[in-house]
């Protein structure tokens, strides 16, 4: 059998609402949020052809850059940085960084990276790079004196919250059936607490799900901004956006974020074994631009959080294979040495309880009801 995408092409263009939300193409929405501009050239990342609506004025270039070479419109120098970046990265889709570029008299933070066929360049506006760094590395050193699972994710909110400073952060966790629920959370005093609730898989529709494995990292600057389109040379397959960081996002979901009164926000990938585990999910109630060194380091953050939940899961596993076996042999040389089945039980019900993930454990045998735990 085929699979479907969990997209529907067909809605290029065409209003989204509440009725086909699951099937919007978010990865080709043909606009990007307006804190930064872009530039979209051929593969060989040398001929334009797209640029953003404010990309212009932003660069301060002298007229519309299309079809001319990358090198005329940003300088020979800019353009080279640029194409090396791209030659380090290879094949990879993700986008290599440039900070501080001068263009025109302004200074930038680039990436850039090549995607079915074409190469993104994004410029935002210069931000500091040697604090961020310096912050994310002390969380990174307190997240790796994390014991266990639990203790990895309750710190992991109160680090992130306290130390990049959205008004809430939260570890949300996906199940089995892809509902989601908030397992650890940070926030201001004032904010009602989303600690413990469930919400249902649709929240994060199909597509969504891919587009958060293919990038790890997703910000929204201001949920009620106006979107930059893409201009330019029309192509028969619209300019995917999945890598870039300025994609603009669903308006469906800038409505949901408006209606719980969140203005920003930025999601984290929590990914393990190759699978959406759950997200690191930040809201804050006035709009705020995360810069690119900002993300880079919560992307770091993000990458290492997934790495030791993951190690210290593993680690717990075989701490309770390693328990449960050792119950099992006492309870064979309690009953070796005579000690009846029954009474072997009601010993071990705490070392029993300990291997099942239950609330309570109740002895039931020989048709009579025993101790419970």
């Amino acid at each position: 059998m085929t699979s479907q995408p969990a997209f529907d092409a067909s809605l290029v263009g065409k209003p989204i609402n509440l009725s086909n939300c699951d099937r919007e193409p978010i990865h080709i929405p043909g606009s990007i949020q307006p804190h930064g501009c872009l530039l979209a050239c051929d593969n060989s990342g040398r001929q334009i052809v797209q640029y953003s609506a404010n990309a212009v004025e932003t660069l301060g270039l002298s007229s519309n850059p299309i079809g001319q070479d990358i090198v005329e419109v940003i300088g020979h120098e800019n353009a080279h940085r640029i194409l090396n970046t791209l030659a380090i990265a290879g094949s990879r889709p993700r986008p290599g960084l440039i900070f501080a570029m001068k263009i025109n008299g302004r200074a930038f933070d680039v990436s850039a990276h090549r995607f079915n066929g074409n190469t993104i360049i994004e410029f935002e506006p210069a931000g500091e790079v040697g604090a961020v760094f310096s912050l994310s590395r002390s969380i990174l050193s307190r997240l790796n004196g994390a014991k266990d699972p639990e203790e990895l994710v309750e710190m992991a909110a109160a680090l992130i919250q306290a130390q990049i400073g959205y008004d809430r952060v939260m570890i949300y966790a996906l199940g089995r059936d892809g509902a989601g629920k908030v397992v650890s959370e940070a926030k201001r005093e004032n904010l009602e607490s989303f600690l413990g609730q469930y919400f249902p898989a649709s929240d994060i529709p199909q597509q969504a799900r891919a587009l958060y494995l293919r990038n790890p990292i997703r910000v929204i600057g201001d949920a009620s901004c106006q979107t930059e389109r893409l201009l330019g040379t029309v192509t028969e397959t619209p300019l995917d956006l999945s890598y870039a960081h300025l994609r603009s996002v669903s308006p469906i979901h800038c409505e949901y974020l408006r209606n719980m009164g969140v203005a920003a926000s930025m999601s984290v990938s929590i990914i393990i074994d190759g699978a959406l585990w759950g997200l690191i999910a930040c809201h804050h109630y006035t709009p705020r631009v995360m810069g690119m060194a900002e993300r880079a380091a919560a992307e770091m953050i993000g990458e290492f959080f997934a790495m030791h939940l993951d190690a210290l899961t593993r680690r717990q596993a075989r701490h309770l294979e390693r328990a449960a076996h050792q119950t099992i042999a006492q309870l064979l040389v309690d009953t070796s040495r005579g000690t009846e089945v029954a009474s072997a039980l009601r010993n071990r019900l705490p070392d029993l309880s300990d291997m099942i993930e239950a609330d309570g454990l109740a002895l039931y045998f020989d048709g009579e009801t025993g101790e419970s735990w």
